[in-house]
């Protein structure tokens, strides 16, 4: 659920759009970069509050799994920014008008993402399709920067399989750029807030479970409380450099 002051920012981002307002997001890659792989938007507004995230990516703001990612990294985000892929869900087939707008063919059907652009519509709205591909150029400039050093970050309250996330890991590892990988594995339902297990499978690769009472809604989780725990776990997390980044 959105906030009031949210609402009107998504409606003046929609006017925008229309009228030819777009403003182009100057923001670029720099010599270390804190980078969300999704699964949702959630890690890339808990990035952006903590001033941790300094420039959109591809995933910022598209509903994704690690499968998908590790597709989208392999082939150089080919597929996700086929236009012919791409395709505007019906307006009976979604939660809402302004929400659940747009599918992936290719990725319904291999993963069965009924849905992976919520709030925008890159196969109909151009400006949409060019945000898409400012994300990517800025992901792609990232890893191809042999001195920067990349911080991933990926957040879900699916089962992330450890080989998922391993095969995300060998993806990057084959950068010019250095990288390393965090997974927070959400777990709602818990009585209360706890890291219930913080293990580090290779150096590229951190996996922590944090076992949480409230669920996701929207951008943060559904207590308030519990979302300044998510987000002094980030803040602690970040405030460590990995030794693998050097």
């Amino acid at each position: 659920m959105r906030r009031d002051g949210e609402g009107r920012a998504g409606l003046l981002g929609i006017l925008r759009r229309r009228l030819g307002l777009h403003r182009p997001d100057r923001r670029e890659p720099g010599a270390f970069n804190h980078v969300s792989l999704g699964s949702n938007c959630q890690m890339a507004h808990a990035l952006k509050t903590l001033g941790l995230r300094a420039w959109s990516g591809p995933f910022d703001w598209v509903f994704t799994l690690p499968p998908m990612v590790r597709d989208c990294l392999a082939d150089d985000f080919r597929a996700l920014t086929d236009r012919a892929q791409l395709e505007t869900i019906p307006l009976p087939e979604r939660e809402a008008p302004g929400i659940t707008r747009g599918r992936h063919r290719l990725y319904r059907e291999r993963y069965g993402l009924d849905c992976i652009f919520n709030h925008h519509d890159p196969a109909a709205d151009d400006a949409d399709f060019s945000f898409l591909q400012a994300g990517v150029r800025r992901l792609r400039a990232a890893r191809a920067m042999p001195s920067a050093r990349n911080r991933y970050w990926l957040m879900s309250h699916l089962h992330v399989a450890p080989a998922d996330a391993a095969a995300l890991c060998d993806v990057l590892s084959g950068d010019p750029a250095r990288s390393h990988l965090t997974v927070i594995q959400l777990m709602p339902g818990a009585t209360s807030a706890r890291v219930a297990e913080r293990t580090e499978p290779r150096p590229d690769l951190l996996h922590i479970t944090l076992e949480i009472p409230s669920a996701p809604v929207g951008l943060r989780l559904a207590d308030p409380v519990d979302d300044a725990r998510l987000l002094d776990l980030i803040r602690a997390e970040a405030a460590c450099s990995p030794a693998h980044l050097g």
